[in-house]
């Protein structure tokens, strides 16, 4: 029963762009900002949850330190004592394909409101769903057993430069059917298949222009 993550996916996606959901524009959740500088900030914020002193890297990276604070102020619900936030918490949900089942694993930060999943994503990225968040989703309400209608996301989109922002977006059923229909058709696709283009679909970059995001209001 192979354990598929999303670097897996990532990789596989690499040759198969022509397998992006139909009408849905791609973004990704991670930039080309410096690697080293975003490993500490994920650290930090780790740290932070887990009640370990994380002064050391704040006075080291002062840009972390302000992120921490921009996400302290959009979303302050997460940092409530009687809230308990989950970090990197794996999530793990099962696809059949053919007559072979596949597990899809992810790790992401989960809240729970009344037995309810809600999703917190912080990094240095674009303020859209992107399809990691989309698989995270997926795999959240399998996990679970919820309604898809009935949990969402919450974006925290950090910049070097410019202000954190916040997006909630909902999840639906409709999102959830797509998705799944997408792993299906991208695992079960050969792999060692040429592509139908030799052209890269920027959406599916790993690396990003940060210079080129551009404010949005929330």
């Amino acid at each position: 029963m192979p354990v598929i993550n999303l670097a897996d996916i990532q990789q596989i996606t690499k040759t198969q762009q022509q397998l992006l959901l139909p009408s849905q524009k791609y973004h990704p959740n991670r930039s080309a900002f410096d690697s080293i500088v975003a490993d500490n900030f994920s650290l930090v914020m780790k740290q932070l949850f887990l009640g370990l002193t994380i002064e050391p890297l704040l006075n080291a990276y002062p840009q972390i330190a302000q992120w921490v604070d921009q996400i302290q102020e959009l979303a302050p619900e997460i940092f409530q004592s009687r809230k308990k936030l989950l970090v990197d918490n794996p999530v793990i949900a099962p696809v059949a394909i053919n007559n072979d089942k596949y597990f899809i694993q992810v790790l992401t930060n989960i809240a729970f409101k009344q037995g309810i999943p809600r999703l917190y994503e912080w990094a240095i990225r674009y303020p859209y769903l992107s399809w990691q968040d989309r698989v995270k989703l997926w795999t959240t309400a399998r996990q679970y057993s919820v309604i898809p209608n009935q949990i969402q996301i919450v974006i925290l989109a950090l910049h070097p430069v410019k202000p954190a922002q916040r997006l909630n977006v909902r999840w639906n059923k409709k999102e959830q059917m797509q998705t799944e229909k997408w792993l299906i058709k991208l695992l079960t696709k050969p792999q060692d298949e040429k592509s139908q283009s030799n052209i890269v679909i920027p959406e599916l970059s790993s690396m990003v222009n940060l210079e080129a995001i551009t404010e949005v209001k929330i």
